[in-house]
């Protein structure tokens, strides 16, 4: 019961403020996968960015000419 708790603190506190729901922790780069609600709009402050087919979260990320990622129809990507 005390790992099922301290899962979904877990999961609430990786949440934050920007709505993300973290799915998993396994990764290759800096961000936590994670399910982005319907209607988000996507900024420089955000912390979300698309790769792969799925959304990541970096907490307290701001976008900007020299972090990697690309704004590309509405959402952030990973730039090439």
């Amino acid at each position: 019961m005390k790992a099922i708790l301290m899962s979904l603190l877990a999961v609430l506190f990786a949440a934050g403020p920007a709505g993300c729901v973290v799915r998993e922790q396994r990764m290759p780069h800096s961000g936590v996968e994670c399910v982005v609600p319907l209607g988000h709009v996507h900024d420089d402050q955000c912390g979300h960015y698309h790769f792969g087919g799925r959304w990541y979260y970096i907490q307290d990320h701001h976008h900007s000419p020299t972090c990697g990622h690309v704004f590309v129809e509405g959402s952030w990507t990973v730039g090439h």
